[in-house]
């Protein structure tokens, strides 16, 4: 065999190899892809924990609405133009009472059963999806408290429909609370959720209710202490106008709305606005109308700081009112720790 002719051959033969490898490639392509459709075909959904949620509370056949993603197009729907939104905003209002301690303390036919039924529904571990990109390992990042810890919902108590006795020992706004630090944890943001009964502790040293953000204070102060890494330090409590004012309904669903207070009774109140401008746009953006906005209020307007001068990331967030009922909430609380969870992972960047 010639030169010409080893070389002819060799080429014959890399162009043989190369033909082999091409479909080889063809072939494994085309079994990546029957893999694909079988998964798509044969392994079920896993729903989200909000899925789960909507689908039990609001079921398909009754409303299309499964996910948070869906009900994010609701609010879309509901949007006004700018200057109109402007003008609501200018209007928000928040009715802050100041009952005595014999109200607080009084017992107050409670529907339990209900209540915590729908609450233990809501809490269990297996309907959640933990957020597997982002963690905190273990450190808590943000506290949860509750200054008005009395603060309950009308719709459950069997004998009264007067907003100035809506106070209960256990059935309130530390349900909320620990709603929301389930919904930040499974996002992967450490939280810690403070429930002690301000108003016992109130009881117990003969002070009222005029100190309240006192002795919640010095539960800040003392996890904080213990705990460097908190960063956010969250205010939960319920308004006490009624229903038409707290609630929004989107495409049939009723949502709890919610309020931002910040206090500017403190050199620094500044600092607590960005931050509150700021967890307020990224929600008005993802859920446009749940938020009413953001009020400022003076020593002359309450307590004025609201132990707010501790953190440049505290804030008091109102959630729903004296009417709403727990589905209502929960569904706020789940697109507002979807919201702040996001906010504490991309702030800095």
């Amino acid at each position: 065999m010639n030169q010409h002719e080893s070389d002819t051959f060799k080429e014959k033969k890399t162009k043989k190899t190369l033909v082999i490898l091409l479909f080889i490639t063809i072939l494994l392509f085309i079994v990546w892809l029957l893999f694909l459709v079988i998964l798509m075909f044969f392994i079920p959904n896993n729903k989200t924990e909000e899925e789960r949620l909507l689908d039990k509370l609001y079921p398909v056949e009754d409303l299309d609405l499964k996910s948070l993603k869906d009900i994010r197009k609701i609010f879309i729907k509901d949007i006004v133009d700018t200057k109109k939104q402007e003008n609501l905003l200018k209007n928000i209002n928040s009715d802050e009472l100041n009952p005595t301690m014999g109200e607080l303390l009084k017992k107050r036919s409670f529907n339990n059963k209900n209540f915590d039924a729908i609450f233990e529904n809501m809490k269990r571990p297996q309907n959640y999806s933990k957020d597997l990109v982002h963690s905190t390992f273990g450190r808590d990042v943000i506290y949860i408290y509750h200054s008005h810890s009395r603060e309950s919902f009308l719709p459950y108590f069997n004998s009264t429909k007067n907003p100035e006795e809506a106070y209960h020992s256990t059935a309130n706004i530390t349900i909320v609370g620990e709603l929301l630090g389930k919904s930040l944890e499974k996002r992967g943001v450490g939280t810690k959720v403070d429930s002690i009964d301000v108003v016992e502790e109130l009881y117990l040293r003969g002070l009222n209710f005029n100190n309240s953000y006192e002795v919640s204070r010095e539960r800040v102060q003392s996890a904080r202490a213990k705990n460097k890494d908190l960063e956010i330090f969250l205010d939960i409590h319920r308004d006490s106008l009624r229903r038409n004012s707290t609630t929004k309904k989107f495409n049939g669903v009723n949502f709890a709305r919610l309020l931002f207070i910040v206090g500017t009774g403190h050199k620094k109140f500044e600092e607590n606005l960005h931050f509150t401008e700021g967890l307020n746009k990224q929600l008005s953006i993802r859920y446009p109308g749940l938020s009413r906005g953001i009020i400022t209020k003076d020593s002359s307007q309450g307590n004025g700081v609201y132990n707010q001068d501790i953190s440049p990331n505290a804030v008091i967030i109102e959630i729903g009112g004296v009417d709403n009922t727990l589905e209502e909430l929960n569904l706020t609380v789940e697109a507002l720790a979807e919201v702040l969870s996001n906010y504490y992972w991309h702030r800095k960047e």
